[in-house]
């Protein structure tokens, strides 16, 4: 049962998803950024889309990621453990994670962390280490510089390296 918004708070998790079945759903910036996060995983990206990025389309080529060219329909999450909505369509996206939580699998919509049951922290990842930094999903701006600023501990040369 998803909370309401107001008192929506995340646990920061990790999760093995190698294998698992993970849905993009959009192309774009966002979604291409999702899918390699997903990728890195080890899960088994599929990415619904009209169109995608040409570095997605690079990751296609390889056999990293499969695309299904076309619009998101609701058998797109058959098997799939996690649906990430992607779109700049808020109509898109509450479709997906709707239509997700019905098919019992988790959901994130990647312009809602209320319309979220998973959000993606901002990530940093070096030499074994994996450091995500959570706002709840209230300010992905500030995760993203927090990010940044903890990355500047693992710079090379940096005292105590």
């Amino acid at each position: 049962m998803t909370q309401p918004a107001q008192s929506r708070a995340f646990l920061p998790l990790g999760i093995a998803l190698g294998g698992r079945r993970c849905l993009v759903v959009g192309g774009g910036a966002v979604g291409t950024r999702k899918a390699a996060t997903l990728a890195r995983s080890g899960a088994s990206v599929t990415v619904v889309a009209p169109a995608v990025t040409e570095e997605l389309a690079a990751q296609v080529a390889t056999g990293r990621v499969r695309w299904i060219e076309g619009p998101f329909q609701d058998d797109h999450l058959v098997g799939a453990f996690l649906a990430v909505a992607a779109t700049n369509d808020p109509a898109v996206n509450r479709a997906v994670t709707a239509a997700a939580e019905r098919a019992g699998t988790l959901a994130c919509d990647a312009s809602s962390a209320q319309s979220s049951q998973v959000i993606f922290g901002a990530l940093f990842e070096h030499d074994g280490t994996t450091v995500a930094v959570f706002t709840d999903g209230h300010d992905p701006t500030r995760a993203r510089d927090m990010r940044d600023r903890i990355a500047v501990y693992f710079a090379p040369g940096r005292p105590g390296r």
